[in-house]
């Protein structure tokens, strides 16, 4: 049986450092980026964070003509995988 991926935007791999700013506790943390769509991204940290939480993520470019990404977002998911990192899936709530 085949899996149907039902997403509206396509999913690019990443495997770029992110840098992670938890507004409401004024934490900043570094992960890594491990996919990107046009709505949202998945991000390995080492600590798990609630739904609902607001983050502003920066993650540098490797291109000269690409711009970093710079974006205002939302925890929609967190989820401990088998090495025992955590993987936030966060919602894009605005480009910066």
């Amino acid at each position: 049986m085949l899996h149907e991926d039902k997403r509206r935007f396509m999913r690019m791999m990443v495997n770029a450092e992110a840098k992670i700013s938890v507004l409401e506790q004024q934490l900043t943390l570094v992960g890594k980026c491990l996919d990107l769509s046009a709505t949202g991204l998945s991000i390995a940290i080492e600590q798990p964070l609630e739904v609902d939480t607001l983050l502003d993520i920066h993650i540098n470019s490797s291109s000269a003509s690409i711009p970093p990404l710079n974006a205002h977002t939302k925890v929609v998911r967190c989820t401990q995988d088998e090495q025992g990192e955590y993987v936030l899936g966060v919602e894009i709530v605005q480009f910066n």
